[in-house]
């Protein structure tokens, strides 16, 4: 397992794993990392990526939220990874996320196009919505988590699971190998992680109309990848659809037996249809 490594940017520390070495640098940013998870794997033969993982503001060993102040925390986990990258003497680098972990990756791409090699999103993709529409999850109630924390079995329920449809033994076992590791991520997680304000901007880009959004997305110059699943009631496949058809030069990749998270389910998947993308980038005709 490697190292948990951290960077002091002033007003926060970021925690972060390094895999690899070079200078072909990949950026993922997650509020947790499941062991072999597809940026990982990057970072590892046979794949020769340089590999950052670097934890949210909020969580882990990164810095934590205690100011329950509104902010727009899409958008400023968006600029800890870009200031990441200035700390660690990186001048461009490709980028993948899953779900959550996405938001970053389309921050930098309407923000800071030109820090990006390629943008491979996993399961997660932008929204616009309407002003006044709660467009967060909202914390735990402190009396709930007083039951939560360091409780195993509660923690156990909450624990991500996937649960679309596969009689596949070997999906079946990572499934079960997830869940149980999750678990013990959650297990390990202080009072304050459990009430981080997941909120802000998910059109990412400042959109102040539906039409405004796509205007936005037509205008991104990054080789982009978006990798979903069929079954995924989040970022669901017609609405992956429309926004490959209005990024110029976009690739979609839908696999029709996976749902949300899929990506951590195949990650052997993920991070070969991650690679052969990036590949392309350099010398591609479409």
């Amino acid at each position: 397992m490697s190292e948990i490594k951290t960077i002091n940017l002033g007003d926060v520390t970021l925690a972060y794993k390094e895999f690899g070495t070079g200078d072909k640098y990949l950026i993922s940013t997650q509020n947790f990392f499941l062991t072999d998870c597809h940026m990982e794997l990057l970072g590892k033969p046979p794949y020769d990526y340089h590999t950052f993982l670097v934890y949210m503001r909020g969580y882990g060993q990164s810095t934590h939220i205690t100011d329950p102040t509104p902010k727009d925390y899409i958008s400023i986990w968006g600029e800890d990874i870009i200031r990441f990258a200035e700390a660690m003497n990186i001048p461009s680098f490709y980028y993948t996320g899953v779900s959550h972990g996405n938001w970053a990756g389309w921050h930098i791409a309407f923000r800071r196009p030109e820090l990006l090699r390629g943008f491979v999103c996993v399961d997660g993709i932008v929204h616009y919505q309407e002003p006044g529409v709660q467009n967060h999850r909202p914390p735990k109630a402190p009396q709930d988590l007083d039951n939560i924390v360091g409780n195993y079995e509660a923690l156990e329920k909450m624990a991500w699971m996937e649960n679309w449809p596969t009689q596949n033994p070997q999906r079946l076992a990572r499934r079960a190998a997830n869940h149980k590791e999750h678990t013990e991520i959650l297990m390990g997680r202080a009072k304050e992680e459990f009430t981080v304000p997941v909120q802000g901007d998910m059109s990412c880009c400042g959109a102040t109309s539906e039409e405004d959004f796509y205007e936005k997305l037509s205008k991104i110059p990054v080789p982009m990848l978006i990798w979903n699943g069929g079954l995924d009631p989040l970022a669901k496949a017609e609405d992956a659809l429309k926004i490959a058809q209005t990024i110029p030069g976009a690739s979609l990749l839908t696999y029709q037996h996976l749902g949300h998270g899929g990506a951590d389910e195949c990650p052997e998947i993920a991070a070969r249809d991650c690679d052969r993308f990036f590949k392309d980038i350099e010398g591609r005709i479409l």
